[in-house]
């Protein structure tokens, strides 16, 4: 193992808080009902349309969906760094990974823009060789193409990167780029969710993966 690329939500951020608030708002304002945590947790990991698709539910038409999508997009956007936090002693994690020289990366299918700033904002210390979240005509996860692109830009091989999420989109994800994966479970997942995936490697607590990814080395 060479590098390591880490998915956002649920996996080095709790970013729920300001998730849930952004999409009630936008829920509130346009006249639909709003949602709970629970409901959240399994809406969110691949993509702020398909997020608000399964918030109208049944009979979403496009228009609905574009038109939520923009009230939420606009919202989110003055919320990204109100209540998130990182999850328990995952900067030092970070911090001890890239002292000894392995080389940290970002994919997250949240709006590109988005995800660059909530990175600077909670890790600035930490040296990224890139962070990448949707980009217009770029396909999202579970699709490998830019798993193994941000895998060149580090230099390294899919096959020499571990990818480290919290979701069963995270696992297929490195599945079909070639990686290897740890599946964490402090996220917005259950280890039941990814029942039926050869998953091998779990982490109970940020700290955990220190020794999980021994198994890489």
């Amino acid at each position: 193992m060479k590098g390591i690329i880490f998915d956002l939500d649920g996996t080095l951020l709790d970013t729920l808080p300001d998730l849930l608030y952004s999409i009630n708002a936008s829920l509130s304002e346009l006249g639909y009902e709003t949602i709970d945590d629970v409901k959240l947790k399994s809406f969110i990991g691949d993509g702020a349309r398909n997020l608000v698709r399964r918030c109208i539910g049944d009979g979403a038409t496009e228009e609905a969906v574009d038109k939520l999508l923009a009230v939420y997009g606009r919202i989110y956007s003055a919320n990204l760094t109100v209540r998130t936090k990182p999850f328990e002693k995952m900067t030092s994690v970070l911090s001890l990974l890239d002292s000894e020289g392995i080389r940290l990366s970002v994919l997250s299918n949240k709006p590109d823009g988005q995800t660059k700033a909530i990175i600077e904002h909670y890790f600035p210390e930490i040296p990224f060789v890139c962070v990448q979240g949707k980009i217009d005509g770029v396909p999202l996860k579970p699709d490998p193409f830019s798993a193994i692109n941000i895998a060149s830009k580090m230099g390294i091989s899919p096959s020499q990167t571990v990818f480290i999420g919290d979701s069963p989109v995270d696992f297929r994800t490195s599945v079909n780029a070639g990686m290897k994966c740890v599946s964490v479970l402090w996220g917005y997942r259950k280890k039941s969710d990814f029942e039926g995936l050869d998953q091998a490697f779990f982490a109970e607590k940020p700290i955990d993966l220190l020794s999980v990814l021994k198994n890489f080395r």
